[in-house]
């Protein structure tokens, strides 16, 4: 999968989901919680692959299930679209990295220009990340 973050600039992160099972450690400290504590059971860990080599655990609150099965369940098409996803084929990262690579790089400072010398307009990303409501 892509990833971007704010926090990151305009750097796309590749990586996929290593595991997704069940838990009771706790987030700040990655160990089972002290003292007859119960924390609720959830978990995911992403691997990022390129350009750095970092694992994210992703721990769900049950607030973040719901709104994940709310989006699914009140948007159908959501659901057909997700089934034809399910048996698609996934990307090669690889070949991916091998050809942003070997992309020739501008100049610093230099703008890039497009045909015919005139200066382009910069690359487009996908746009920000919505708050939440």
């Amino acid at each position: 999968m892509f990833m971007r973050s704010t926090g990151l600039g305009r750097t796309l992160l590749t990586g996929r989901v290593s595991n997704i099972f069940a838990t009771t450690i706790v987030p700040s400290t990655l160990e089972e919680p002290q003292g007859g504590v119960t924390e609720p059971v959830r978990m995911m860990m992403m691997e990022i692959v390129n350009p750095v080599h970092w694992t994210v655990r992703a721990f769900l609150d049950p607030s973040d299930l719901r709104k994940i099965v709310k989006v699914v369940v009140t948007n159908p098409s959501l659901i057909l679209k997700g089934i034809k996803f399910f048996f698609s084929k996934d990307p090669d990262y690889g070949e991916l990295a091998k050809a942003e690579a070997s992309a020739p790089k501008a100049a610093p400072g230099s703008v890039p220009k497009g045909p015919g010398g005139v200066p382009s307009a910069a690359p487009k990303g996908p746009g920000a990340i919505p708050s939440r409501a």
